[in-house]
């Protein structure tokens, strides 16, 4: 598991609109260069921010990332 990670994709999901927009387009796609575990990825493309939080992802940015914190 790599909270670290977790959180720099979430960090760039908050701050970074053209790679939010890459993401919402096609999360798979948009995450291919992350050092995720299969799992953090699934809960990623589901944005199932339930099981990130339990991965390590912050809340904070959870609940921040505009567009996405409500989905």
């Amino acid at each position: 598991m790599s909270r670290y990670e977790t959180n720099v994709v979430l960090y760039r999901l908050k701050k970074d609109a053209a790679f939010r927009d890459r993401f919402r387009a096609d999360p798979r796609r948009a995450l291919a260069d992350a050092d995720l575990t299969d799992e953090e990825r699934e809960a990623f493309v589901r944005w199932d921010a339930r099981k990130l939080n339990d991965l390590g992802g912050l809340l904070h940015l959870l609940i921040s990332i505009p567009g996405l914190s409500a989905h």
